[in-house]
């Protein structure tokens, strides 16, 4: 039997979505990638009662967990935390997220979506310890 090295062996790096949400996200991210490799999508008479503005953020959470699953796959654990939430509320207190801004929380550190996935990627890519070079 093989033994595995420490490196693979790893827990996955819980990272922590904060912000407001439309209520159809509150279902598991995880399930979001294989919903939208599988072709599924929120049914249309779901989301047509949400204004425009929710819509936007629905896609916009969908187009990040979608980028968090394809460039660092398994070794993330993706949670989303409600602002209105009492975790929420003390991460935005901490990390000062105000109410329209979503942040990525991982190992003590914050970074704000409007930063854009560069960002995203160089914190989550130093919290994995992955070489900047070879992202």
């Amino acid at each position: 039997m093989a033994t595995l090295d420490r490196k693979s062996r790893r827990r996955p790096l819980r990272v922590e979505i904060v912000g407001l949400f439309p209520l159809i996200y509150k279902m598991c991210p995880r399930g979001m990638g294989w919903g939208a490799g599988c072709g599924l999508e929120w049914p249309a008479d779901q989301t047509q009662d949400y204004p425009p503005e929710e819509q936007a953020r629905q896609r916009q959470l969908e187009s990040l967990v979608a980028h968090l699953a394809d460039r660092f796959g398994w070794r993330l654990q993706v949670v989303t935390v409600p602002l209105t939430s009492l975790r929420g509320m003390w991460l935005a207190t901490r990390y000062g997220i105000g109410t329209g801004q979503v942040a990525l929380v991982a190992s003590g550190r914050c970074v704000r979506l409007d930063e854009g996935y560069e960002a995203i990627d160089r914190l989550l890519a130093s919290c994995l310890g992955e070489d900047q070079a070879a992202g």
